[in-house]
């Protein structure tokens, strides 16, 4: 494979702007100033505004906002997208970032950005393994990852457990209490980044194991089992695992199997040569890889490749699997190839410091992980549509809880963690002290969050009803059960 270092695509910096963070040679200020700002932040936007949604008159159709996603997207899988929306207006609320970031943007929102995921709903935590092999708790879905206000991601976390809680046939009391969990352990935890030092915020990670060990005290058999048979179940999770789950020898050689319509080959006639498209994918994404990193990958060959539907939100973007082969049979690695599109927070945030989609997602992805991926990277396609892509490990030991199993309080004690995950991959790359200060030392905020997620679950049921009445009426085609 090729060795030649890939240059960043960045955009060029707008001259005489501020710079959106202080260097090396810059002088720090004081932790007590910095949280002084932060609470001089709450003139232009007090901390009881955040409790406020209302649809304006103006507010895009919902349904208008996933169509013109849908324009995009492989024709033939939009309709699966739907039918995984459709389920639920849990499932609708997963595949309806597009429509969220918009209402964000009309929200009363402050001037203090971090790196945000972009769409930071419960169902996109979940354990995967470190490079050291432990597995951590951590986000794990940075697709529409951009710098943005801290709170849009924490609306979008608190309303999610809400929505996940009516599914799940949960009472209002216990509804609101499961997002006012994960609003105080984000604000509490962001108040204990800001009195830390530096290092100690980057390295600091949910070790999966030792979770289980702290939690064994606390809650109740049946939850320490489910976490237990959640870890269990990931660990088997491996390239190694996947092998004979997709892939087949035939005449001698692995080759991935065909599980219409979630795995298939595509026609070439739909893209011209896709074996040799796939091959110089590859070649692209190794040289976005750190030097070792490609050392690691050259002992590795390309076998096959096959599409592979995945998601909710993210079906009809392009995804691929890749199997490629060591010098043995029971060595391969399995990569995921897949879409990279404008995140939806750019028409509202800005389009960020990238303009490779691939690579925005893999910076962000980097910057917000205490532990990320050794095998990410991006490329960019040389198909008709020149499409940008990152790479990822299909499995690496990744597991995520059944949300919708879960009772109120143990949805609580989720919604927490989720909370706490989420502040510590803000302050990574915002500034813990300003960010604290700003929320304050009571419990405003997260009364405030909590009023936030009720009503905008609310829309959310209302956004799903217009969904299904479309699909009723055959004005979105759906196929259910994919």
């Amino acid at each position: 494979m090729a060795k030649a270092a890939v240059k960043s695509k960045k955009r060029p910096k707008p001259s005489g702007g501020k710079k959106p963070r202080r260097g090396v040679l810059d002088l720090p200020k004081a932790v007590e100033t910095r949280m002084a700002e932060g609470r001089a932040e709450r003139e232009s936007v007090p901390l009881e505004a955040h409790g406020a949604w209302a649809a304006s008159d103006g507010r895009p159709h919902p349904v208008g906002i996933l169509e013109e996603q849908n324009e995009t997207r492989v024709p033939e899988l939009v309709p699966i997208r739907h039918g995984r929306m459709i389920v639920s207006p849990f499932t609708f609320y997963r595949g309806g970032a597009a429509i969220m970031a918009a209402d964000l943007s009309q929200t009363p929102s402050t001037r203090l950005r971090v790196q945000c995921c972009g769409d930071a709903h419960l169902s996109n935590f979940g354990v995967f393994a470190a490079p050291d092999r432990r597995l951590v708790f951590d986000l794990n879905d940075f697709d529409e990852t951009l710098p943005a206000p801290f709170e849009w991601d924490v609306k979008r976390l608190v309303a999610s457990l809400v929505v996940a809680a009516r599914d799940n046939g949960h009472r209002r009391k216990e509804q609101r209490a499961a997002a006012r969990a994960a609003a105080e352990a984000y604000r509490t935890t962001m108040a204990r980044a800001a009195t830390m030092r530096f290092l100690d915020v980057w390295y600091a990670r949910i070790d999966a194991e030792a979770l289980i060990s702290e939690l064994a005290g606390k809650e109740d058999k049946a939850t320490i089992k489910s976490a237990q048979k959640g870890l269990a179940k990931a660990r088997k999770r491996t390239s190694l695992g996947s092998l004979s789950k997709f892939a087949q020898q035939v005449d001698g050689v692995y080759r991935i199997k065909q599980q219409p319509p979630v795995i298939v080959r595509p026609p070439d006639a739909d893209y011209g040569d896709l074996e040799q498209i796939i091959r110089q994918g590859l070649a692209d994404y190794a040289r976005s890889l750190s030097p070792e990193r490609r050392l690691v990958l050259d002992h590795y060959h390309y076998v096959d490749f096959a599409r592979k539907v995945v998601g909710v939100g993210s079906v009809g973007t392009e995804a691929f699997m890749v199997l490629l082969m060591g010098d043995r049979d029971d060595d391969p690695l399995f990569l995921q190839v897949k879409e990279a599109d404008t995140s939806v927070l750019a028409p509202y945030a800005g389009a960020g410091e990238y303009e490779q989609q691939g690579e925005r997602v893999v910076h962000g992805q980097r910057m917000m992980q205490a532990a990320s991926d050794p095998f990410l990277g991006w490329a960019t396609g040389t198909g008709k549509g020149g499409r940008e892509f990152y790479v990822r490990q299909l499995r690496d030991m990744k597991g995520s809880a059944v949300i919708e199993a879960m009772p109120p309080a143990r949805l609580a004690r989720y919604g927490e963690m989720c909370g706490v995950t989420l502040a510590r991959a803000h302050a990574r790359s915002g500034d813990a002290a300003i960010i604290a200060g700003y929320l304050g030392d009571d419990d405003a905020f997260d009364g405030a969050l909590e009023q936030f997620a009720v009503a905008y679950a609310d829309q959310n049921d209302a956004d799903y009803a217009q969904f299904t009445d479309a699909a009723n009426e055959e004005r979105v085609a759906v196929e259910r059960g994919v």
